[in-house]
């Protein structure tokens, strides 16, 4: 059973950001961009193998084109968009796509073709999928009312191959964009390995064309608009072990988790499109590692739906004026990365962090993962765990579903939940229940593009099991909070 949270009235400001400068190197002047999602330059968003995993690789990172390839025998970085299912048991794929409007009800879409060939092929005994590009769909009943009628979708997989630890799923994510064919004299985004100053192997794109969402052999797919209050639904096939959490861009959300086979489920996402938006701007600032460019002053893109995008949206936000430079329409979602539930986990729902208890564990590994819930096994205490303390005898169940989610080893066919917002930048993990309300983090601009006051929109759907025992609602009673996104004046 799940529980909508609807947006009705909770107050929430937008956050002000209050950062110290350390580590200061000079002081520099470039260009910031935050975006939902930008056009393809350089193909670092397409399908590739590389050997550089964050941690290792201290000598430098090597394109591969398998696990096989001796410069990834030790530790890999896999990103593969996932091949239009051919099955209805394929594992890792897009199963269908339909796409409705007011006047349109009958909106099956029809799969035309894949763009380009395949960077690499599935590894089944690894777990890898096949890394392919954009699957194409057109919508009959659209074409035949004259609307907007084919559409791009693309799903993301990240997956890393750690020592000790194999190969793990870290992350995805899922678009669907609106596209009509045109041509570009830009040539296809392709990567090299090359040395740097330093002697050490790097990765690097070339060709591209920021207008267009791909670039093949002078064919461009440029983005259009949805169809007036359209409403889309994607399914999928992908790992178990990420479809806990979900978060992203689009309104009135439904969600439909069914298994696939013990380690794939079938993960269906409906709702509306939203505007979200974008800023660019000129910033000077000191360079600090981590948040600003090395030495160079080269400009800065930054994807503002991804895990950190709000950490690094206040840091810029004094140089934007308090208005948006661009509204995007969306329809996307994705999954919390590692670190990122951990974090959730420890901020959001008032839990210790497992990761940070949990490092033993996590190093001991074992093969394709082969890491074990240690609640499930009793290998620690719940509270040494979660630092739920004395509620922990309660969560049990919910507690240890969170942390086999943190870990990615526990097959569930079962959502925690879902959180989506237009907000240009946002906390992507569930938020604090604090003194009867939900509290959660956003962080925008005042004004969009036009001048006209940016309203913000809020949606969570949520587990009413996992939400009673975290929050500590008590009954059986439908959950129902007033949650809102509003403006502050300045």
């Amino acid at each position: 059973m799940f529980s909508r949270i609807k947006p009705l009235a909770t107050l929430v400001g937008f956050i002000v950001a209050i950062t110290t400068a350390t580590s200061a190197l000079a002081a520099i002047t470039y260009t910031v961009e935050f975006r939902d999602h930008f056009g393809v330059v350089g193909g670092l968003e397409n399908s590739y193998i590389s050997s550089g995993v964050p941690g290792y690789n201290f000598q430098g990172e090597r394109l591969c084109n398998s696990l096989s390839d001796p410069a990834c025998a030790f530790t890999a970085t896999i990103f593969a968009i996932l091949p239009y299912c051919q099955s209805a048991s394929e594992a890792n794929c897009v199963e269908s796509l339909a796409v409705t409007t007011p006047k349109v009800s009958s909106g099956k879409a029809n799969y035309l073709r894949t763009v380009g060939t395949r960077a690499f092929e599935a590894d089944v005994a690894n777990g890898i999928p096949a890394g392919t590009n954009w699957s194409l769909f057109e919508v009959p009943a659209l074409k035949s009312a004259g609307l907007q009628s084919t559409f791009g979708v693309k799903v993301r997989v990240e997956l890393q191959k750690i020592p000790g630890l194999g190969v793990k799923a870290s992350a995805f994510s899922a678009v669907v964009t609106p596209y009509e064919l045109g041509t570009t004299t830009a040539p296809d985004a392709t990567f090299s390995t090359f040395s740097n100053p330093l002697g050490q192997s790097s990765i690097r794109g070339t060709g591209g064309d920021p207008e267009c969402l791909w670039v093949k052999s002078g064919e461009c797919g440029r983005e259009k608009p949805f169809p007036a209050d359209a409403t889309i639904t994607v399914t999928i096939h992908i790992g178990n072990y990420l479809t806990s959490w979900l978060h992203g861009r689009l309104s009135d959300p439904a969600v439909s988790i069914q298994p696939l086979d013990q380690r794939q489920n079938v993960l269906t996402v409906s709702g509306k499109p939203v505007e979200v938006p974008g800023v660019k701007g000129s910033a000077t600032t000191e360079v600090i590692q981590g948040k600003t460019p090395l030495r160079d002053g080269a400009g800065m893109k930054i994807d503002s739906s991804q895990d950190r995008s709000l950490e690094q949206f206040l840091f810029f936000e004094k140089f934007f004026s308090n208005k948006a430079t661009l509204l995007d329409e969306v329809w996307s979602f994705r999954s919390l990365g590692l670190e990122s539930v951990a974090s959730a986990a420890s901020d959001a729902l008032g839990l210790g962090n497992p990761l940070d208890s949990l490092t033993s564990v996590l190093n001991g590994g074992g093969a394709g993962g082969g890491i074990s819930n240690p609640l499930a096994s009793g290998a620690k205490s719940l509270g040494d765990l979660t630092g739920l303390g004395a509620s922990a005898a309660k969560c049990v169940p919910e507690a240890s579903q969170i942390v086999g989610a943190i870990l990615g080893t526990d097959s569930v066919s079962s959502l925690i939940g879902l959180v989506t917002t237009n907000s240009l930048t946002y906390a992507p993990g569930p938020p604090k229940y604090t003194d009867g309300f939900l509290n959660y983090k956003v962080a925008g601009l005042h004004k969009n593009p036009n001048d006209s006051i940016f309203q913000g929109s809020y949606d969570l759907v949520m587990s009413s099991k996992v939400a009673r025992c975290i929050y500590g609602f008590e009954g059986t009673a439908p959950l129902y909070a007033t949650v809102s996104v509003i403006n502050i004046p300045v």
